[in-house]
């Protein structure tokens, strides 16, 4: 017996080492794969550079998703309506808009001076990039037609102009003197400024207080545009004539932007070349893409430079209104005229002003007095001319010179005549000026034309216009 225990001791002892051995095996091959890295990736695990790629590129991702949405959702358009007392200035303020940046719209506004009399009732159009309060974009709305904006081009800021079309109108005005012409004309529907033209036009042939009758007839013809049928306030008088016992004083656009009577005799007096009594050397001409010689970038000279001294007496160069009289941060003192017809000048830098806004000024009347002030690199007078609200050579322009239409133009204005007193004679109160019309128009001056005064060498005349 204990043979055999002995025997079942033995073998239970090696059965068991036996199972520790393999138990260990095991251990120690289970500790060799978990302590040493996997050669290839198998499809549960990934590669902790991949992991890491993956999460810079998503941050990325992340991080381009704000500024890349729609950078317009960050602008904000913001209009003003500019009320009694208010300055560019004080309105830029009050928006927290930087005064640098004014500065630098009004440097491009110089050549134009669009924003330097402000009116109630005007409005102003702000662009401002809501992060940080930054303007984009300034516009004005100058009248239905025409809006101009200061757009930001890198560190400044570039004028541009948006031009709405226009339908040109012709309206009749017919009436009858009751009272004064001044009353009875506007009872009628003519606009002051209408008044006024025909006033200043026929004043040195008419004696309006003493000459006028009750019963007397008047008849106006205006150009109007407008947008949509609604007026835009941009009047021109076309023509007009006052009738009284028989006898007609009347005055005619022709197509040089001046006025003449019946006869083709001048009633406005001829416009001066020069703004002085006397010549002065020209330093800079007109030109559109000039290179401005303080700032050194192209900008339009829409004008003409003469160098002379400060104190230089400054004549107006027609008969007219005054418009504006400013002093500007780049333009220095200046005058804006309205001459009557299609012209107006524009007169900068000046040392002293000597008329005030809305005064009726003559031709050769003594204005200002030259001088150096705004932005200038010398004692100088800056003279501009504009015909229908654009600057013109002043130098070289058409400009009514003559006293009466000359001789190869008579013709034409003839046939303009007989046009206009037949509009002004008929019932028709609107006639629409398109292109169409005109053609019309034509063929109805030559017809008409022919039937009164039976020369058919008129046929071949070539029409004014």
């Amino acid at each position: 017996m204990k043979l055999n225990r002995n025997q079942f001791n033995q073998q239970l002892f090696g059965q068991l080492q036996i199972v520790f051995g393999f138990i260990a095996l095991a251990s120690l091959l289970w500790y060799s794969i978990s302590s040493s890295p996997p050669s290839t990736p198998s499809q549960y695990s990934i590669p902790t550079e991949i992991i890491d790629q993956q999460n810079n590129r998503s941050q990325k991702v992340m991080a381009e998703q704000p500024t890349q949405k729609p950078r317009e959702q960050q602008f904000q358009d913001q209009r003003y309506s500019v009320v009694e007392g208010d300055t560019l200035e004080a309105i830029f303020l009050r928006k927290k808009l930087s005064i640098k940046v004014l500065q630098d719209i009004l440097e491009a506004d110089e050549p134009y001076l669009e924003l330097d009399v402000l009116r109630p009732g005007d409005h102003l159009d702000f662009l401002i990039d809501q992060s940080n309060n930054r303007l984009e974009a300034l516009s004005r709305i100058v009248d239905p037609s025409r809006t101009v904006t200061y757009q930001r081009n890198e560190e400044n800021f570039m004028y541009n102009e948006t031009l709405t079309p226009t339908t040109k109108i012709a309206e009749v005005t017919r009436g009858q003197i009751i009272g004064s012409f001044y009353v009875s004309a506007s009872s009628s529907g003519l606009s002051d400024k209408g008044v006024m033209t025909i006033t200043q036009l026929l004043k040195n042939t008419l004696n309006f207080k003493r000459d006028l009758r009750a019963g007397d007839h008047f008849q106006v013809v205006m150009e109007r545009e407008v947008i949509d049928g609604q007026s835009i306030g941009k009047d021109r008088l076309l023509a007009a004539r006052i009738l009284l016992r028989g006898k007609e004083f009347g005055a005619y656009l022709h197509n040089d932007g001046s006025y003449y009577n019946a006869k083709g005799e001048s009633l406005v007096p001829a416009l001066l070349r020069y703004p002085t009594r006397k010549k002065y050397r020209i330093s800079s001409s007109f030109n559109p893409r000039r290179v401005h010689p303080v700032t050194g970038r192209v900008k339009p000279h829409n004008g003409v430079d003469f160098a002379m001294p400060t104190g230089t007496p400054i004549i107006s160069t027609g008969h007219g209104r005054v418009t504006r009289v400013a002093n500007h941060r780049y333009a220095g003192k200046y005058i804006d005229i309205d001459e009557f017809g299609a012209y107006s000048t524009r007169f900068l830098h000046l040392s002293k002003i000597l008329v005030r806004k809305g005064q009726q000024v003559e031709r050769g009347q003594v204005i200002a007095l030259s001088g150096n002030t705004g932005r200038s690199t010398g004692p100088h007078l800056h003279y501009e001319l504009h015909i229908r609200s654009r600057p013109v050579n002043p130098m070289t322009a058409k400009i009514p010179m003559l006293k009466s239409i000359p001789n190869n133009e008579i013709k034409g204005f003839d046939l303009h005549v007989v046009d206009m007193q037949n509009l002004m004679l008929s019932k028709e109160k609107i006639v629409h000026l398109n292109k169409q019309h005109k053609n019309q128009n034509k063929q109805a001056k030559l017809q008409v034309q022919l039937e009164q005064t039976s020369m058919p060498s008129s046929t071949t005349s070539p029409s004014a216009g």
